[in-house]
Formats: C-alpha cells, structure tokens, sequence
C-alpha cells in the first residue's frame, strides 16, 4: 500500500517557485525509484497567482510603456503545466498559523475559509513585506496591481513626490520619477546618516550625486512618523523632528520585514528571520527548511535566494532518503554568497554598485541592469530557467 510524503511550500515568488522546479525534475523522481511505494506530492501555498518580477518596479511604477505589465506579471500554473499535475497542487492563501507537533499549517485562504495541511517536509520561502504592497505580493495579485496602477496616475499630475527609504528600491525610485518626470519636486528620505548603507560611504555619496543632478533632493536622520490622507487629495506627512509637510504623492519604500509571525518564537532570530544552516539551509527542526530572504543566510537579492535553491533541494532529498534507510542519491550543494554585490541603478543611464565588494563604473551598472531591469529573466524565473541543470 503506498503512503504520501507531502512536501508543502509556503511561497510562490523566487525562492517557492525556483524550488518546486527543482524538487520535482530533480528530486522527486530518483526519489521515487528509490521508495516506489511513496507517492511524492508538492503543496504550493501562496497569495499571489501571478509571479511578479518586482525587481524591475521602480520603472514599472513610471510608465506602462517603458515595462508593459505583461513583461512582469507572468501565470504560475501555466509555468508548471508541463508536470504531471497529480504531483502538485496550488492553494491562493497565506499560512496564519503553524503547529509543530503534528506538522500542521494553517491557511487561510483567499476567500477567507481555514484550511489545514499536514507536510512531511516544509519549505518555508514566504519572502518579507515592505510597508507597501508596490515591492511585494503579500495579499494578492490584484492588491499590488490596484496600488501600482494608483501611484502611476498619481504621478502624472502631481508636483511634489516623497519617497521615504534610502536603500536600493527608494534610490531606484527616485532616479526613474525623476528621470521621466524632470520638473516635479522629488525628495528621498535615507532615513539614516546616508543612502544605501549596504554599499560603501563612496558609492552612497555618488548615488545621492547622480540624484541631485536629476532634482532629487535627499535627506537624511529623518523619517516618516505619520501618513494622513487629505480629502482634498495629496498626503500630509508627520516627521521625526515634529515638522509637517503636504506632498501631492507619498511613496514608501521602506522594509523589508521578513512574513514569520505565524512560526514559533524559536524558529527565528531577534531581527525574525528563520535560523538555518548558512551552507545547508536545514533548519534545526527536522524536516523544515527554510530558502530566500526569510531566511538568516540570505542578503536580500535573487541572486543570494537563488543561489540557495540547489542547498536546499538536495538537503530535502538526502534527508528523505536518508530516513527511508536508501543509499543517498544526491550529493550535498552548499550555499556560496558573492559577498557585498548590489547593481543600483539611478536614472535610465547607470548607477553605482559594487560586485564581491569591488566598485564598479556607472556603465557597467548600465549595462547589466539599468538598460532593462533584467525584464529578460522574467520568463525564464518562474519557469525554472534557472535549475535546469541539478
């Protein structure tokens, strides 16, 4: 009699996707010669249908024109309706509750019902939330579309522009609004001592250059403090220092807050991140695993969540072999970092960065993600292009 080793996902963007990809082509099959009296099955839990490529947001926001939506927004079922789908299920919700002891999530679906599933193995990839839904899908597909499609008409007629955050997606912002709309006031909060404290104090000082030069006006130890709607239209501001300010659109870009409130405490560090292995990506729980920026291995970048799908996939599938008492078919991946590496574009004609911490030139940024903002690798992303190989 066959039993059912349930593998639940709990995520739907870069690292959920990128690991359901590689599970079932590379996993999930040597598994089931191994054990042909189980019957693998993946649960993709999620609030979002669509995959978005939110890397290329700050032009998006702009302009239609210059990132058509379809270029961005792509079908998750239909990048994986190649697989047997007896194999996989999706369910439109979001994981509101975890129970360790019977290895029970608690979903709560898009229409609002309670929904409880058993895993075997739970992948926990549920990605961070910005203050705004614009840089993430936390609630659905049409809730970031709806505020997108809002700040977009705002813009056209709109004078005064704040946008409060200062790290890669503030900064990018800025240097698309203010590219496409030179002759509106646009101010950046940095929130801190300087913008992009990821990059050096060299690389900070020349992004805020590159935006002065566009009209940006930045400032920094100030923050947003209150947010008041006017009836009249426009937002009244409250600031750190006491002052007030009215802007006819307020953009916040602050973030992001990793989605682990439904875990136990001790799943996760003080900044709540999930705790794993930083080479293996095992979580000291059996049978949970943890990929992308939820987790404490990862930068925050594609490039660092992506780089954790292999580590991860072949932990789940040593592990389930291993307890099936089977010689091990995989050979352990780890996690390699590429150390302080952030292309920032600010403006359409380049930007600042640096790569394994080395400064790079404004024409290179240019070149590798200012021109498109990667829009190529969209398709490629939720369809696995990336985990062809094992």
């Amino acid at each position: 009699m066959s039993t059912t080793h349930e593998i639940v996902i709990l995520g739907a963007h870069h690292g959920g996707v990128n690991a359901a990809h590689y599970l079932l082509r590379h996993v999930i099959p040597p598994l089931s010669k191994l054990t042909p009296d189980v019957l693998y099955h993946i649960t993709i839990v999620s609030p979002n249908t669509d995959f978005y490529w939110n890397v290329a947001t700050p032009r998006h926001l702009v302009s239609e024109e210059l990132i058509p939506s379809e270029s961005v927004w792509l079908s998750i079922a239909a990048a994986f309706a190649k697989y047997d789908q007896k194999t996989i299920t999706f369910i439109q919700g979001k994981a509101t509750a975890l129970t360790p002891k019977s290895r029970t999530v608690t979903i709560t679906t898009s229409t609002n019902q309670t929904q409880d599933v058993v895993y075997s193995t739970l992948v926990i990839a549920t990605g961070s939330s910005y203050a705004s839904p614009l840089w993430q899908i936390n609630e659905s597909d049409s809730v970031t579309k709806t505020e997108i499609a809002r700040i977009r008409g705002s813009l056209k007629n709109a004078r005064s522009v704040l946008i409060s955050g200062g790290g890669a997606v503030g900064v990018e912002t800025a240097g698309e609004i203010s590219s496409y709309y030179p002759n509106k006031s646009i101010t950046l909060l940095s929130g801190t001592t300087r913008l992009l404290i990821r990059l050096t104090a060299y690389n900070s000082a020349q992004a805020e250059s590159n935006l002065k030069t566009l009209g940006v006006k930045t400032l920094h130890n100030l923050r947003v403090t209150s947010v008041k709607k006017n009836e009249e239209g426009g937002t009244t501001l409250g600031f750190s220092d006491g002052s007030m300010r009215p802007v006819d659109v307020f953009i916040d870009a602050t973030g992001p807050t990793p989605n682990t409130t439904f875990l136990p405490p001790s799943w996760v560090d003080t900044r709540g991140h999930v705790i794993v292995d930083p080479l293996t990506l095992r979580t000291k729980i059996e049978g949970v695993y943890a990929v992308g920026d939820v987790a404490n291995y990862c930068d925050g970048g594609i490039v660092s969540t992506g780089n954790g799908i292999s580590p991860v996939c072949t932990s789940i599938g040593i592990d389930i072999a291993k307890a099936a008492g089977k010689e091990i078919p995989f050979t352990q991946k780890t996690y390699k970092g590429i150390g302080e590496t952030q292309f920032v574009p600010t403006g359409p004609s380049g930007g600042v960065g640096q790569l394994f911490g080395w400064w790079i030139p404004s024409w290179l940024v240019w070149l590798v993600k200012s021109r498109t903002f990667f829009v190529s690798m969209a398709k490629g992303a939720v369809e696995g292009g990336n985990v062809v190989k094992p």
